[in-house]
């Protein structure tokens, strides 16, 4: 079970930069670096969205596609039952209350997910050439189930090789 080091220090929704990370004996891995609250960034909202809905949302896989390739949330949510399911403890931190120091972490820490540009690698994107090949609506349960399990197994086999060769983000 991920563990949310500091939901409440500071005070949620609350702005800046937070991170996923992997432990297991004495091995620190970073998974992911995000941020909310960065103005250019920001949907139609009038509602701020702070660090902790971000990795709230990550955790439970709230978001699973964009029609052609996986969403950030199922990504980073799947990496985390990848790693649980090694050993590994998974923990969310707050890290800074800047959003814009999003990209200073990422070029420090170097996660597991994403490139330099802090974009998620495509590799875990998982991109299809058919429109809405990852779109679920309309399917019933089982397709659903199948297609879920599809993509688990694309980010687990990615993530199983980066492992073994070494990888970034603190490997």
């Amino acid at each position: 079970m991920a563990i949310l080091e500091n939901p409440n220090k500071p005070r949620q929704p609350q702005k800046g930069v937070y991170a996923w990370y992997a432990r297991k004996e004495g091995r620190n891995l970073v998974i992911y670096i995000g941020q909310a609250g960065y103005k250019d960034r920001q949907k139609d909202t009038y509602l701020q969205k702070g660090t902790l809905f971000r990795g709230v949302s990550e955790l439970q896989r709230a978001t699973f596609s964009q029609d052609y390739t996986l969403d950030t949330d199922f990504i980073v949510g799947t990496a985390i039952i990848f790693f649980e399911k090694h050993g590994y403890k998974c923990i969310w931190k707050h890290i800074s209350n800047n959003p814009e120091e999003e990209r200073r972490f990422i070029a420090s820490e170097h996660p597991l997910l994403q490139n330099r540009n802090g974009r998620v690698k495509n590799v875990f994107k998982v991109r299809k050439e058919t429109k809405d090949y990852w779109k679920l609506k309309g399917m019933d349960e089982n397709s659903k189930q199948q297609k879920i399990k599809e993509a688990e197994l694309e980010i687990f086999k990615e993530l199983s090789n980066m492992l073994k060769n070494g990888g970034s983000g603190g490997i």
